[in-house]
């Protein structure tokens, strides 16, 4: 595989995004699309329906607790060079989701994934999402949608609206007047997405399904999405790669958060032994 993580760095830092197409191999994409069949044999996602998270869309979390794949996803070698040009080598998994849109489902609203932390912008990067194309993303089945550079923006889309508990967003966006493009692309690629660039979900009109993932990675310095230490026992943990236990958490941040008793976190599965 030809991949230079510096040109989708490079990207990223101009217009907010970058894709990176055939990173995924197809068969790779089989096996995850296989296990989220499993899931769903399994039953519904626990995640309530909303406007904002779909109502025909499949959005499966705590995903390290189920199959071996997720371990893989979490830590492929296309992504995490990338992500740590963004963020630091220090960068954690912040949430792992399925994002499998059916047929009828409608659009998202315009958003950026680093607005739950409630820092003013401009700031440094703070997150970095990746949508991966489980299958081919067309303008017909909901393409993500993004606004160029708009992570240049000093404001985030819904300021005036932030901290209004009782707002409900209109979720086909029709007052929200933005330039957006749709991240057309084939199956097997991914599609980084800074945290601060304004996207969202697209109505899929088709008849097929888009099956995808969102991983979402943030800096050390920040909390997770998913209380990802302790959603997995200790005797789970200890069965995972070092890499991944590093952007869990099990190791200190670069600037030494995230220590246990001033040393390695991950001394603490040695009790295992």
């Amino acid at each position: 595989m030809d991949f230079d993580p510096t040109k989708h760095i490079q990207e990223i830092e101009e217009q907010g995004y970058s894709i990176a197409e055939g990173v995924i191999d197809h068969a790779f994409c089989k096996e995850i699309k296989a296990e989220i069949s499993r899931l769903e044999v399994i039953g519904p996602p626990a995640i309530k329906q909303s406007e904002f998270v779909g109502y025909k869309t499949l959005r499966y979390f705590d995903l390290l607790n189920e199959g071996e794949v997720w371990q893989r996803v979490a830590i492929h070698d296309a992504v995490l060079p990338v992500i740590r040009g963004v963020l630091g080598q220090d960068c954690l998994l912040s949430t792992m989701g399925t994002a499998v849109i059916d047929p009828g489902e409608s659009s998202q609203r315009i958003h950026c994934d680093d607005a739950l932390y409630g820092i003013g912008r401009p700031h440094k990067h703070l997150v970095c999402n990746t949508m991966w194309a489980l299958s081919d993303f067309t303008a017909e089945n909901g393409a993500t949608q993004l606004v160029p550079q708009s992570h240049k923006f000093s404001r985030y889309p819904d300021d005036h609206l932030r901290g209004k508990k009782d707002h409900v967003y209109d979720a086909t966006g029709a007052d929200q007047n933005y330039e957006c493009i749709q991240a057309e692309m084939p199956q097997g690629s991914i599609c980084f997405v800074i945290g601060t660039c304004y996207h969202a979900g697209a109505a899929n009109t088709s008849a097929e399904r888009r099956w995808a993932l969102t991983i979402n990675y943030c800096a050390g310095s920040q909390r997770q999405q998913e209380n990802l230490m302790l959603a997995h026992t200790r005797a789970k943990l200890a069965t995972f790669p070092d890499e991944l236990l590093n952007i869990l958490g099990l190791a200190s941040s670069n600037f030494g958060v995230g220590h246990i008793n001033a040393g390695d976190p991950k001394a603490i599965l040695s009790s295992l032994e």
